[in-house]
């Protein structure tokens, strides 16, 4: 009897010393290594498209988001931000594409609905504040639609978008 505990003590002590981890990783299983796809680029020339379909398409973006940023001021501010910083981008590519003297005109409208993108950043957004960016915000909104509609300054589009550079 006291052979048989020694040699059970023996075989636990052993087993303890030795630890199970070998037999733990054997039947652990072993996580797959992800099969990396080489990226493959092509090199491909692209057209520089009229300018007139690059305002068309600054035109159309700059109307989505400030018809967004109305509907939605105050709703969200990471939202407001975006959106305003998307109207003042699209209007400044916008203006990139005009002559001299009309994206002048374009830019001095960017000027006052960079005052609203102020309060707009800065959360300065009280009841008084909101009123004034939205008022704002429509009354450019409306001299843009008037006077830098595509039929109103087709004539006096830069030739093509390597000339707005």
């Amino acid at each position: 009897m006291k052979k048989t505990i020694a040699v059970f003590c023996a075989a636990v002590l052993a087993v303890h010393c030795c630890g199970c981890s070998g037999l733990q990783k054997k039947f652990t299983r072993k996580k797959k290594e992800a099969v990396r796809m080489p990226r493959i680029y092509q090199e491909k020339k692209y057209e520089k498209k009229p300018a007139a379909e690059l305002y068309q398409k600054h035109f159309s973006f700059w109307q989505g988001w400030q018809s967004e940023l109305l509907d939605n001021l105050g709703a969200n501010h990471k939202k407001d931000v975006r959106c305003i910083e998307e109207v003042i981008t699209n209007l400044s590519d916008m203006a990139d594409l005009l002559i001299e003297e009309r994206g002048v005109a374009l830019k001095s409208r960017i000027a006052k609905i960079a005052k609203a993108r102020d309060l707009i950043v800065h959360e300065d957004l009280t009841q008084y504040n909101r009123v004034y960016i939205r008022r704002t915000l429509e009354r450019e909104e409306r001299a843009i639609k008037r006077d830098f509609t595509l039929h109103k300054v087709e004539g006096l589009l830069k030739k093509s978008s390597r000339d707005a550079d």
